[in-house]
């Protein structure tokens, strides 16, 4: 398995476990007569996409895991979709506007726009990742998106960058798109944030380590000074 058949193996079931899970995606998409099947078929992608990447079970059935999400999430994925699609259609209305509007207010809302589309994109670049790692209030999923990619504008600019080369790739070679158009945009950004929240959780556990360590301090001098 080192050697050149191994790798050929290995990379050979990369690419059919990527296969396998774009046709599921489909599948599922159409199961929810798209539109209210994409986004359940959208989270299931990652969810099981990540469990993959994690490693927990070498030998998990990828349907059996796409299915369990995709039944479980259905409806509360819907609602984040519906939540989305709001907020996507304020921005192209306000971008609308923008055509009839003239001098200090035409900058006014040019600033405004960009800035909210540069946040909508931030959501949307983590909501499904945190979404499937996370047991989050739906509320917190958008505020949570919104607070790591500006916590880590390096890594969001990353992951944004990675998205913009895939889809490039999709764009010289569109027969493609019907393989790995969701699957491989979604193992790829999967891989980043997964990396991502293990970094947020060491700095998390480090900073109640240094809290942690502070409070027996105060205690052990408060007791000496009484």
């Amino acid at each position: 398995m080192d050697g050149i058949v191994g790798r050929f193996y290995k990379t050979s079931e990369f690419i059919m476990k990527l296969l396998q899970l774009q046709l599921l995606w489909i599948f599922f998409s159409f199961v929810g007569l798209l539109v209210v099947g994409i986004m359940p078929a959208t989270m299931a992608l990652f969810a099981t996409t990540r469990k993959w990447v994690m490693k927990r079970e070498e030998n998990f059935s990828l349907f059996k895991e796409f299915w369990k999400t995709f039944r479980n999430e259905f409806w509360k994925s819907n609602l984040i979709g519906f939540l989305l699609s709001i907020m996507g259609y304020v921005l192209y209305v306000n971008l609308s506007i923008m055509k009839y509007a003239e001098g200090i207010l035409a900058i006014c809302l040019l600033i405004g726009v960009i800035l909210c589309s540069l946040l909508f994109i931030t959501i949307l670049i983590y909501i499904v990742p945190v979404f499937v790692h996370y047991n989050l209030k739906l509320s917190r999923y958008f505020t949570y998106s919104l607070m790591i990619g500006i916590s880590y504008p390096v890594h969001t600019i990353l992951v944004a960058l990675i998205v913009y080369i895939v889809s490039r790739l999709f764009f010289w070679i569109p027969g493609l798109l019907p393989f790995f158009s969701m699957s491989l945009p979604a193992y790829l950004i999967m891989v980043l944030s997964l990396k991502l929240f293990e970094r947020i959780e060491r700095r998390r556990e480090s900073e109640e380590s240094i809290s942690e360590n502070l409070s027996n301090m105060g205690q052990k001098y408060g007791s000496v000074d009484a």
